[in-house]
């Protein structure tokens, strides 16, 4: 209530700059009747406020209630340290899980070093095996070459011993 003739005024303060500039006794009045009308009303906010403020209008409470009250606080006490314990509970896993996933990134980060390292195994590896590959096709092709010069000397040896039996009858 102690707000109302404010906003009032507020509300009014454009138009009545509109009206002083059309007729300045009824901007004297409106003032006047905002004023007499915030008087009125201080004294009733003042008689509210010291009904409730001072607490001496209300009935003083029963044992009942009292007890009500504190069996009420400490309930209350006790769930707060509960929530309170639960925080803590909550927190200390919330570090834990930091802490491992500090050490699950350091894995991480290992195993990459070691993807990579055997990536580059698997790569020199392949390479030893398309030489190995290359050096067998060779060798296949020596040895082939080689029987080939062995069945032409004894092809050879063959035809001279026979020539030479030949030369002798």
């Amino acid at each position: 209530s102690r707000l109302e003739p404010e906003q009032s005024n507020v509300s009014k303060s454009p138009l009545s700059s509109e009206k002083s500039s059309l007729n300045p006794l009824d901007d004297s009045e409106e003032k006047l009747s905002a004023e007499e009308s915030k008087d009125r009303n201080l004294p009733d906010a003042q008689s509210n406020l010291g009904l409730w403020g001072d607490g001496k209008g209300e009935d003083e409470l029963s044992p009942e209630e009292i007890q009500m009250f504190e069996q009420e606080n400490q309930r209350l006490v006790g769930e707060m340290n509960n929530l309170f314990d639960e925080v803590r509970q909550i927190e200390g896993k919330v570090v834990e899980i930091s802490r491992l996933q500090e050490i699950f990134t350091e894995k991480v980060l290992q195993q990459e070093t070691d993807i990579d390292n055997i990536h580059q195994l698997v790569v020199g590896a392949t390479e030893n095996i398309k030489e190995g590959n290359e050096d067998i096709r060779e060798a296949i092709k020596n040895n082939a070459g080689f029987r080939v010069w062995i069945l032409f000397f004894l092809v050879m040896c063959s035809f001279s011993l026979l020539f030479l039996d030949w030369y002798d009858n």
